[in-house]
């Protein structure tokens, strides 16, 4: 059978009048390229390539080869060009793609030279899109483990309780599991990343809170919450920008440790290859706060 790095081989000395050109172009040793022509003749049983004074031209039996040499190796690259999208697709719940991703992609896109197109949505909304193989990678706030899929944790990040600045908690460094179930909790409805959390970490303790949800976002859920509304819990990376302004007062709950293992996702059959997998190998590299 016709090997198509041999038939690339053929075609480039023909087009260079040389081996040692050929070699240049392709970045090989001359033997590698002299024994790919010869395996070429062998498979093809006739010779294609007459050297003679450091010049390389076609056998009649290469001349009649060489047109679909050159087919055979432009529809290789045509192959490559349709499978592998423009860019790769990073699916990322809300959160994470707001708040935590946006440094990193950019840096990500600099260093491995990759475009990324984002999709942010829900959690549930990110898995679907994942096993519908719309997105090549996704990354979430939790992760079930189901099978055909491989995940890997990129970081863990603190959750923090958010009031007012006016709050009567404002002037407080924390708040007990008793002190938020006498405040409504605006967010963390069932379906979120934080809701799962809490329901992991509180236990039977999680069902007795007042949980208001349909805000939709954790922009919402912050403007809820300067106005009054109540308090919330949430990532400590979305408020960053609010509690340094004082705009929003972050609070620790005693004797509770609340973070986020944000998880990335690829499907378990990707090969080393895939973009998807530059990205995934890269995120171990990731500090928290920085860019790479």
């Amino acid at each position: 059978m016709l090997n198509l790095i041999h038939a690339r081989s053929f075609v480039t000395v023909i087009a260079t009048r040389g081996v040692r050109a050929a070699a240049r172009e392709l970045d090989l040793a001359p033997s590698t390229i002299v024994d790919h022509i010869r395996q070429l003749e062998e498979v093809l049983a006739a010779p294609l390539v007459v050297r003679q004074r450091g010049s390389a031209m076609p056998t009649d039996q290469g001349a009649r080869f060489l047109p679909l040499a050159r087919a055979l190796v432009e529809t290789a690259g045509r192959v490559r060009s349709l499978i592998h999208l423009p860019a790769l697709r990073l699916a990322a719940s809300s959160n994470v793609g707001t708040y935590l991703l946006q440094p990193h992609i950019a840096a990500f896109r600099q260093s491995a030279g990759i475009p990324v197109e984002q999709w942010i949505g829900s959690n549930s909304e990110v898995v679907a899109r994942l096993e519908r193989g719309e997105a090549d990678v996704a990354a979430m706030e939790w992760w079930d483990g189901r099978p055909g899929f491989t995940a890997r944790t990129w970081r863990r990040e603190p959750l923090v309780v958010i009031v007012g600045s006016g709050h009567r908690w404002a002037r407080r460094g924390s708040v007990s599991v008793t002190d938020l179930r006498t405040e409504p909790l605006l967010g963390g409805e069932s379906g979120t990343g934080t809701g799962y959390l809490l329901r992991r970490q509180l236990g039977p303790i999680a069902k007795s809170l007042t949980i208001i949800d349909g805000f939709g976002s954790t922009e919402a859920v912050k403007r809820a919450v300067r106005a009054g509304c109540g308090a919330s819990i949430v990532m400590e990376a979305s408020v960053a920008d609010e509690v340094a302004t004082g705009r929003l007062v972050a609070l620790r709950i005693d004797g509770v440790e609340l973070d986020k293992e944000i998880k990335l996702i690829v499907p378990a059959t990707l090969p080393p290859t895939a973009p998807a997998m530059a990205m995934f190998d890269a995120a171990q590299s990731w500090q928290r706060g920085l860019p790479v």
